[in-house]
């Protein structure tokens, strides 16, 4: 399971960086694709470790809900960005 976490979370992360820093995708953008290459990622390492291409199939349904949880929490954080600018510390 630590395996599966691990890829998925590294390449969500070094996606989102590198297109963060790019400037290309909204914060919505970003976050939707964060999502789908973790579940990516995580699909990948299933295919090596269970070494079962078929697994790969289950990535068109990931890929719909990782996009619809990236849709919300990327509208979240649009949400709570617009906040946090308006807070004096």
């Amino acid at each position: 399971a630590f395996a599966y976490s691990l890829a998925g979370a590294f390449l969500s992360l070094t996606v989102m960086a590198i297109l963060k820093k790019a400037d290309l995708f909204s914060a919505v953008g970003v976050s939707v694709l964060g999502a789908v290459c973790h579940n990516l990622g995580q699909i990948a390492v299933a295919i090596f470790i269970l070494e079962r291409i078929e697994i790969g199939y289950y990535m068109a349904i990931l890929a719909v809900t990782g996009a619809i949880a990236g849709i919300l929490v990327g509208l979240a954080a649009v949400y709570l960005l617009k906040l946090l600018t308006k807070i004096k510390f």
